[in-house]
């Protein structure tokens, strides 16, 4: 059984000036982390979001993916890494 889950994907860039940046995106719906970090990548090669990070193209080999899960009462909190 394939179920739909929340994801938050993280990306980690590195400006002109070697400061860290993460960017982090919630996505919706996919059943897989791979196709979660795809969405996220598409998301942050927009021309706006390029433009909020001084033109920083995202890296998708390091993305940070983790599931959003629910406990029964509710509570949501972040699963473990996943390597997509």
């Amino acid at each position: 059984m394939v179920t739909e889950s929340s994801w938050l994907v993280g990306f980690e860039f590195h400006t002109a000036s070697g400061r860290v940046m993460h960017h982090f995106y919630v996505v919706f719906g996919t059943a897989d982390p791979a196709q979660a970090r795809d969405i996220a990548l598409a998301r942050a090669d927009t021309p706006g979001e390029r433009a909020a990070r001084g033109g920083l193209h995202a890296d998708g080999e390091h993305a940070d993916t983790r599931r959003l899960v629910s406990d029964p009462l509710g509570v949501r909190y972040l699963a473990a890494p996943c390597r997509p």
